[in-house]
């Protein structure tokens, strides 16, 4: 799981509120699932720099200092007053989803946008005399587009469960202050609880928690920008051989990556997934040398390394569904390759289709 900083270094303010929107949707239901089915097994990586903004996130809320101007409008006490910044902020940010998956079926969230788009002309005209842009959306219309934004983004988890998501999904117009309060505190209850939920269903022994490289980099290149070539024999490169003391700001990811892991989770990581599954013997013995115990990338790293290996042909079931152990004479470590084309079906063909046919195609897909 990865979102990347999404803080501005001079200010300390979240300009983009994706992390916060993912751990109410996407990382609370993982942990759901997880937690209704004791029997599941599941490997989990966790990137610290989103680990560092949950936790940040965490810590906004128990000193009740927002950082993020989104998540701080949806508790506004006047809507009526603010900014024309901020009138801008919501009506750019509250139609950013999904809409087959997260508008369209939701009525009251609909008519919120055919509004907009009705009165969107009217304010265009206004565009130059900036008083009046936003004069036609009143605070009512703010506010329920506010909660219906947040609404949109909880987990199915939070939205069967949850009596407050319920609630307001029931109720589905003029959203008081009260309303808007009550959805924040599921949202710092929820984020809040993630880092905690996640250490409990690895202390169980249910899931592993793998860790990446601190700030996401691609490992391979801090350390030889030649290493390109493996992958793209013909990519022009830079002058310089190098990146200026690469390999110690690589290590100082790696082992930042640890302790990161260790701080929140109270042990030492012993799998590693590199940014972008970018991976090269170089980057392989760096992380062996530094105690990792385990790597993971994608099936073409293979594919590419055994077609240097003149071994291409072999049926992917005879080299793929298996650990791999990579040496440097020294220190050793063991990587392991996705399926890509199962991992796609995952990550952007099941969603397309219905649960049942999903499930069947996917045990036939590991049982082939």
């Amino acid at each position: 799981m990865h979102q990347p900083d999404y803080r501005d270094l001079a200010s300390n303010e979240y300009v983009l509120p994706w992390t916060y929107l993912h751990a109410i949707k996407d990382y609370s239901d993982m942990a759901f699932h997880l937690e209704a089915n004791p029997a599941a097994r599941v490997s989990f990586n966790f990137v610290p720099i989103l680990l560092e903004q949950l936790q940040d996130y965490t810590q906004q809320f128990k000193t009740n200092t927002l950082r993020d101007p989104l998540l701080a409008l949806l508790i506004k006490e006047d809507l009526a007053g603010i900014s024309q910044e901020d009138c801008n902020l919501i009506c750019e940010s509250c139609f950013k989803s999904h809409h087959e998956k997260m508008l369209s079926p939701f009525p009251h969230y609909q008519r919120l946008l055919q509004l907009y788009q009705l009165v969107e002309p009217l304010m265009e005209l206004q565009k130059e005399n900036k008083q009046y842009q936003f004069h036609y959306l009143t605070a009512q219309y703010k506010a329920d587009l506010l909660v219906w934004y947040h609404l949109a983004w909880c987990g199915e988890s939070l939205r069967r469960n949850n009596s407050v998501v319920q609630a307001l999904m029931t109720k589905g117009v003029l959203f008081t202050l009260e309303d808007r309060q009550a959805l924040f505190e599921m949202i710092a209850e929820t984020i809040s609880g993630l880092i905690p939920r996640y250490k409990a269903l690895m202390q169980k022994k249910q899931i592993e928690l793998s860790t990446t490289p601190y700030y996401h980099p691609i490992l391979p290149l801090l350390l030889d920008f030649r290493s390109t070539l493996d992958a793209m024999p013909d990519a022009p490169l830079p002058e310089s051989p190098g990146y200026v003391g690469g390999r110690a700001r690589a290590v100082a990811h790696v082992e930042s990556a640890k302790k990161s892991h260790q701080d929140y989770f109270g042990v030492v990581p012993r799998g590693m997934w590199p940014a972008e599954g970018g991976v090269s013997h170089a980057a392989l013995s760096l992380m062996a040398e530094h105690g990792v115990e385990w790597a993971a990338t994608g099936q073409a790293v293979l594919f590419n390394s055994l077609h240097k290996s003149h071994m291409s042909n072999v049926n992917k079931n005879d080299y793929l569904y298996q650990p791999y152990r990579v040496t440097n004479g020294e220190h050793d470590i063991m990587c392991f390759f996705r399926d890509d084309q199962l991992s796609d079906k995952i990550g952007f063909e099941y969603a397309k289709i219905h649960s049942h046919d999903a499930v069947t195609d996917f045990i036939s897909t590991l049982e082939n």
